[in-house]
């Protein structure tokens, strides 16, 4: 028996990383969802899981690099409510769109460097300053309206998260440039190499002449930054800034980079990868919404799936060797 678990974590370690695997586990889910329902295999609902994988997807990209660089922020979802209550306060007030757009997409990225800040400079742990900034950002999207949603009226701010640029949906087009832009970053440049470095041996990368402490920092602010975009087209899809925008989010973003091949030691990691772990999250939230499954035991489902991809995780990085 003991010799049977071995071969079974040596199975699986030999499909490390792949992508080809995680298509094939897509495809899977799909035919299971088409058999189930006759509502899922349109073209109208793939646009809507595209639509909805936009949110996430975007930050998705940024937080792949977090996490390769052996970080981890779980603030991304309160940033999301934060910049879509800010955008909207702005909008009412009677800011032109672009201003009230480039005033949240700020907010966000200095969260994301307030962040950075204490994690690269103050030497906090990473896990327990996005857990409190998470609360910290989420109290004041509260607070920045008594906790009342904004309806927002300007049809033109909406167009971004609902309008189409000839058959594509805007908010697939951004997440798409979002992953190319981040593929390339990671895979061809100075920057994405060090990001590497840094999360496979932080202390041999700083002895080789790499600024650890600014590489943190860096990447923070470009999660901030992803965050911001996110929240911003979220107030844009559902027409108005809610404080509650985005709760769980965070969870449902790092399960997707664990599930496309992100190691949470660090060092490890594929944007293309967590872009497949996006639309296989959101292909089973959209497949058990229309199976009319309960609220509740979605949550239970997501729960497992989290829970499935730290063990996945442990066994790509050799954890259970020893098992």
């Amino acid at each position: 028996m003991k010799s049977t678990g071995k071969s079974i974590l040596k199975k699986l370690r030999a499909y490390d990383n792949s992508e080809m695997t995680l298509l094939l586990a897509l495809l899977l889910i799909g035919t299971v969802f088409t058999i189930l329902s006759p509502y899922f295999l349109s073209i109208k609902n793939f646009l809507n899981i595209g639509i909805y994988s936009a949110i996430i997807g975007i930050t998705a990209t940024t937080t792949t690099l977090a996490l390769i660089q052996g970080c981890i922020d779980i603030s991304v979802g309160s940033i999301m409510a934060l910049t879509g209550m800010v955008c909207a306060i702005l909008l009412k007030a009677g800011l032109p769109m672009f201003v009230a757009i480039f005033l949240a997409f700020f907010l966000g990225l200095a969260c994301g460097a307030f962040n950075g800040l204490m994690v690269s400079k103050a030497k906090i742990n990473p896990l327990i300053t996005t857990l409190s900034t998470m609360t910290i950002f989420r109290g004041i999207a509260y607070l920045s309206n008594n906790g009342i949603s904004i309806v927002i009226n300007n049809n033109d701010f909406k167009w971004m998260g609902r309008g189409y640029i000839g058959p594509i949906p805007f908010t697939i087009i951004l997440m798409l440039i979002a992953y190319i832009v981040m593929w390339y970053i990671a895979k061809y440049t100075a920057f994405g190499r060090k990001i590497y470095a840094t999360g496979s041996n932080s202390r041999a990368s700083y002895l080789s002449g790499i600024n650890v402490s600014k590489m943190i920092w860096v990447v923070y602010i470009l999660n901030g930054m992803m965050a911001g975009i996110s929240g911003i087209l979220m107030a844009a899809q559902s027409g108005a800034g809610l404080p509650i925008a985005g709760e769980g989010y965070e969870m449902t973003i790092i399960s997707a980079c664990i599930l496309g091949g992100t190691s949470l030691s660090g060092g490890k990691g594929s944007i293309w990868g967590t872009f497949i772990g996006v639309i296989m999250l959101t292909t089973i939230a959209n497949g058990l919404t229309m199976l009319a499954v309960p609220t509740f035991w979605q949550h239970i489902i997501k729960g497992v799936i989290l829970l499935l991809s730290v063990l996945i995780d442990s066994i790509r990085s050799g954890a259970l060797k020893k098992v």
